[in-house]
């Protein structure tokens, strides 16, 4: 799959946004809290929100023919804060493409650890990158328990 990655810019954030809010719902319903959804979803909307992220973070997205198929964010200190991709795009090595120019920034940027949430779902992802998991906490999300864990990377 030929997808190009390239740092986001204001002509990205609203097919940013519609796709940050279709994962938060979606996806989100397995890991988070109403509430969180609730936060995560305002979040989406936030064109100031997101304006100034692009400004002070890592902000990329994966095109593929003009849509935004997938997307990272990482700070100035090497915490990927969330990397995903779209669900009709799962499995197509979008989310390898975007944490390979992770690397790469983090690289070109001197940061020499990276740091990021983990779950259930991205656990082996991570692990397969070679970070260090370490379990946080456990909470109920829709009746269930979820466990929370951080990853961490030395480059």
């Amino acid at each position: 799959m030929k997808c190009q990655i390239s740092r986001a810019t204001d002509h990205d954030l609203p097919l940013m946004q519609r796709l940050f809010y279709q994962t938060i719902t979606s996806y989100g319903a397995k890991l988070f809290t109403k509430e969180e959804i609730t936060i995560y979803s305002r979040l989406a909307s936030d064109k100031v929100y997101w304006q100034q992220k692009f400004k002070k973070d890592f902000i990329y997205n994966a095109k593929l023919n003009g849509e935004i198929v997938g997307s990272f964010s990482m700070d100035t200190l090497g915490n990927i804060e969330y990397i995903f991709v779209h669900q009709e795009y799962l499995g197509r090595g979008i989310a390898s493409k975007l944490y390979q120019t992770i690397e790469k920034i983090a690289r070109e940027s001197n940061i020499g650890t990276l740091t990021t949430s983990v779950n259930e779902l991205t656990r082996s992802f991570f692990e397969r990158r070679g970070f260090e998991i370490v379990k946080n906490a456990i909470k109920v999300v829709g009746g269930a328990e979820v466990v929370s864990y951080s990853g961490v990377k030395h480059l």
